[in-house]
């Protein structure tokens, strides 16, 4: 695996004596997440598909060292299929999405989001993951592809995209629940680019039964969970609750 190239970033310095006089008089926090400026070339991208389409979560990870996302979609050719795995955290063991190779793979949507210097970052939030990369180059057919207005980069790039190691394919269970926290920042983000994006991920994620066929779905939105970000918020869950009653009516119905 190539190191990933470091590019250094210059940022203008703030008066500290000012910030501290500005947040007295607001008496609130600045919650502000940096991000590079977009007119750094990179070279390398990541391909998100759960939690890193939120933009908030993303962000947080990146430490300011990630540029803007483009959404897309990998095509079923890749050979990928996305899936809910159980995978032991320090928080518990609950169930996150995971790409996994399958004889019947289909399309995936995400985003596509450069990265600067914090390669490492994300290593460390995807541990357990496989880093696979994927040689980019517009020259060529590729099996990713833009979703918007917004264009693929038209240079050669590197794609890494984080997949499940097969002896961490389980499905979800009773003792490894899907949280409807986590459900609902993946959802908040998918919701940064619309209802469609929303009924592409629903539709081609599978695992939600487990062998036995039962839904391991647990609601736990009023617990305090560590999965909050900014904008998993009520408004959006209510717009979440009608998409997963309209896309997937019979899943939604058996959480618990």
């Amino acid at each position: 695996m190539k190191t990933v190239k470091v590019i250094k970033l210059n940022y203008k310095k703030t008066n500290k004596k000012t910030n501290k006089k500005t947040n007295k008089k607001t008496n609130k926090k600045t919650n502000t997440i940096k991000q590079c400026d977009d007119y750094i070339k990179p070279v390398n991208f990541i391909f998100g598909y759960g939690s890193l389409i939120n933009s908030y979560s993303r962000k947080y990870t990146g430490k300011g060292f990630i540029g803007s996302a483009i959404p897309v979609e990998l095509s079923k050719k890749a050979g990928y299929k996305r899936i809910w795995t159980c995978k032991k955290s320090k928080y518990g063991n609950y169930s996150f999405l995971g790409l996994t190779k399958d004889k019947k793979p289909h399309n995936i949507n995400g985003i596509l989001t450069p990265i600067y210097k914090c390669i490492r970052n994300f290593d460390k939030r995807e541990k357990g993951y496989k880093r696979i990369k994927i040689k980019y180059d517009p020259k060529r057919q590729n099996v990713i592809k833009a979703l918007s207005w917004q264009k693929m980069p038209n240079y050669p790039c590197n794609i890494y995209i984080y997949t499940v190691k097969k002896e961490l394919n389980n499905m979800p269970n009773k003792d490894c629940p899907i949280s409807q926290n986590y459900v609902d920042v993946v959802m908040s983000g998918c919701l940064e680019y619309g209802n469609e994006f929303c009924k592409k991920f629903l539709k081609n994620t599978f695992n939600w039964r487990d062998k036995d066929n039962k839904i391991n779905w647990k609601n736990d939105r009023k617990i305090n969970t560590r999965r909050w970000v900014k904008n998993n918020n009520k408004k959006n869950r209510i717009k979440i609750d009608k998409l997963l009653k309209k896309y997937i009516p019979k899943i939604y119905k058996d959480r618990h």
